[in-house]
C-alpha cells in the first residue's frame, strides 16, 4: 500500500511559549502515548537483558568486579541529580527535538545547531550498532537450536519488522516494546529471586557498595560501561509531543524509568556477584564472560530457563532497536521541521501520525552503513555492534552533559519561582558528574569500541566534526532572515 503522505502537520497548533511570537508544529497524533507508554519506550530501548548479558560480565571482568553494583548507584544518583532539572525543562520546552531544543534554547542557535547533528550522529550510530548486535546474537542463538541462516538473513528480518512497526500510529510499537521488556524483566526477576532463596539476604554482601571496593582499579571502566547502560532513559522528551500530557506524562515517565532502570541492574547485578561470591564473580565474569550469566541462572535456576533467557536477549536487543530507531526518526523530523535538514523529512502518515520519510531515511541510512560492514567481511558484533554502540553512547553522554549546562543557563534566564536547587544546582551537579564519566569514557574508548580496526577507534571525532557542521549551519541561517526559522518550542498546557 502505498502511503499517504503531507507535510507535518497540515494544520498549525500554537502554544503558548516562553519566547513571545514562538509556536510548534504537532505531530497528527498528539495524546497517542500515555505515562507507561513512554515507559516502556525507555525501559525497552535500554535494552535490560542485553545489558545484562553483554555488558555486566564485561564491567566485572575488566572494571572494579564486586563494585559494579555500587559502580551503578553511583551512574544512577548522576543521572538523577540531572534528571531534576531534566524534567523542569520538559515542563517548560516540549519538542521532538529533545537534548538539540534544550541546547538551543538554553545556549543559543549555534549550540542548538551543534548539539543537532551532535545528535544526528550519535543516534544513528547506535542503533545501527543496535541493529549489529541483534543480527548477530539471532544467528547465535537461533544456531543453537539448529536453525542455521548467516547474520544477513535474520538482519533482513529485523529491518522489515521494525519498517512495519513504526510505519504504523507509535502506540502499536509501544505495546510490543511493553510485551518484549516484560518478557525479559520477568525471567532476571525469576533469577534473582532464586539466589535470594539459595543464598538468603546474608548472601547479598554489602561489600560491593564499600567506597574501597567501588574506587578500586577499573573503575573508570566499569563507570563507562554504566553509563552507556543507562543510555536511552532520557528519550522521554522525545515523545513529549504525543504524550497525553506532557507537563505530567514525561517528568512522571523519566523518573518512573530511572528509578526502575537502576534498580533492576542494581538487583540483579548484585544477584549475579552473590551467585559466584563476591571473592569469586571476577575471576568468573574474565574467564568466561559470554556464559557468565547463563551459568549462574543454569546452576541458580534451571538450563531450560538459561536457554529461555538466550532467545529473550534476541528480543530485547530487537526491542532496543525498535525503539533506538523511533527516537533517531524523532530527531530527523525535528531537525528538519527546524530547517536544519531537508524539508522533506517532516512529511508524515495522514492517518497514522508517524513520521514515515525521516524513518525511512534512518533505515535507507542503516542498510547502507550494515552492506559497507558486510562487503568489509567485519563481523557484525564486534566489527559493526560494538563500535557505533560505542560512538552513540559516546555522542549521548555528550547531549547530556551539554543539556545539563542549557538547562542551568535557561532558568538563570526564566526562573519564574522555580526552585533554585531542582532548577540548577541538581542538573549542574550532574552536569559535573557527566563530565567525569565523558573523561572515563574517552580515556577508555577503545574497551567501548572494541578496536577490531585501528579506524574505528577514531569515529569520536565523527562527533567533533558534526558539531562543527551544525554550529556553522544555524550559524549561517541565524544570520540570513530568509533561511532563518522560527523556535519549535512550547511551554505546554497544563
Amino acid at each position: 500500500m502505498t502511503p499517504v503522505l503531507t507535510d507535518c502537520p497540515s494544520t498549525r497548533v500554537t502554544y503558548p511559549t516562553s519566547t513571545p511570537g514562538t509556536s510548534v508544529i504537532a505531530f497528527h497524533r498528539p495524546g497517542a502515548l500515555g505515562t507507561w507508554d513512554i515507559v516502556f519506550f525507555v525501559l525497552a530501548g535500554v535494552a535490560p537483558m542485553g545489558v545484562v548479558v553483554a555488558v555486566l560480565s564485561l564491567s566485572i571482568a575488566l572494571g572494579d568486579g564486586p563494585g559494579v553494583p555500587g559502580t551503578y548507584l553511583v551512574t544512577g544518583a548522576v543521572l538523577a541529580l540531572f534528571a531534576v532539572g531534566y524534567v523542569r525543562m520538559s515542563r517548560r520546552v516540549t519538542s521532538t527535538g529533545g537534548f538539540y531544543t534544550y541546547a538551543r534554547e538554553g545556549l543559543g542557535r549555534v549550540a542548538g545547531g551543534a548539539a543537532a547533528y551532535l545528535a544526528l550522529i550519535a543516534y544513528n550510530a547506535g542503533s545501527i550498532g543496535v541493529f549489529g548486535s541483534l543480527a548477530y546474537f539471532s544467528h547465535s542463538v537461533a544456531g543453537s537450536f539448529g536453525v542455521h541462516l548467516a547474520w544477513q538473513w535474520w538482519a533482513v528480518l529485523a529491518f522489515l519488522l521494525v519498517s512495519g512497526l513504526s510505519y504504523f500510529e507509535v502506540s502499536l510499537s509501544a505495546k510490543a516494546l511493553a510485551l518484549a521488556l516484560v518478557c525479559e524483566v520477568t525471567a532476571l526477576l525469576v533469577f534473582d529471586v532464586a539466589v535470594l532463596l539459595h543464598d538468603g539476604f546474608h548472601g547479598f554482601s554489602l561489600q560491593v557498595f564499600r567506597p574501597s571496593v567501588v574506587f578500586a582499579g577499573g573503575f573508570g571502566v566499569s563507570l563507562m560501561l554504566a553509563f552507556g547502560s543507562f543510555v536511552g532513559f532520557e528519550a522521554t522528551a522525545l515523545y513529549g509531543e504525543e504524550a497525553r500530557n506532557p507537563r505530567r506524562g514525561v517528568p512522571r515517565a523519566t523518573y518512573i524509568a530511572l528509578a526502575a532502570i537502576t534498580g533492576f541492574y542494581l538487583v540483579t547485578m548484585w544477584a549475579a556477584i552473590t551467585s559466584y561470591g563476591v571473592t569469586h564473580a571476577k575471576a568468573a565474569a574474565a574467564a568466561d564472560p559470554e556464559n557468565f550469566v547463563f551459568a549462574a541462572v543454569a546452576r541458580d535456576v534451571s538450563g531450560t530457563m538459561a536457554r529461555a533467557m538466550a532467545v529473550l536477549v534476541v528480543t530485547s536487543l530487537f526491542a532496543s532497536f525498535l525503539a533506538f530507531h523511533c527516537n533517531t526518526a524523532r530527531y530527523h523530523y525535528a531537525l528538519a521541521r527546524d530547517g536544519l535538514l531537508p524539508r522533506l523529512l517532516t512529511r508524515t502518515h495522514r492517518r497514522h501520525g508517524s513520521p514515515v520519510v525521516a524513518g525511512g531515511v534512518q533505515l535507507a541510512l542503516l542498510a547502507v552503513v550494515t552492506t559497507a560492514f558486510g562487503l568489509a567481511h567485519q563481523d557484525p558484533y564486534l566489527g559493526m555492534g560494538i563500535s557505533l554502540f560505542g560512538l552513540g553512547v559516546l555522542g549521548i553522554v555528550v547531549l547530556q552533559a551539554v543539556a545539563a549546562a542549557a538547562i542551568v543557563a535557561y532558568f538563570l534566564r526564566h526562573r519564574e519561582g522555580e526552585p533554585i536547587l531542582a532548577a540548577m544546582v541538581a542538573p549542574a551537579l550532574g552536569g559535573v558528574g557527566l563530565v567525569v564519566g565523558l573523561v572515563c569514557m574517552v580515556w577508555n574508548y577503545r574497551v567501548l569500541a572494541g578496536g577490531s580496526l585501528p579506524v574505528l577507534n577514531h569515529l569520536p571525532w565523527l562527533l567533533a566534526v558534526a558539531a562543527v557542521i551544525g554550529g556553522t549551519v544555524a550559524f549561517i541561517r541565524g544570520r540570513s532572515p530568509a533561511l532563518s526559522v522560527p523556535v519549535l518550542a512550547r511551554e505546554p498546557q497544563s
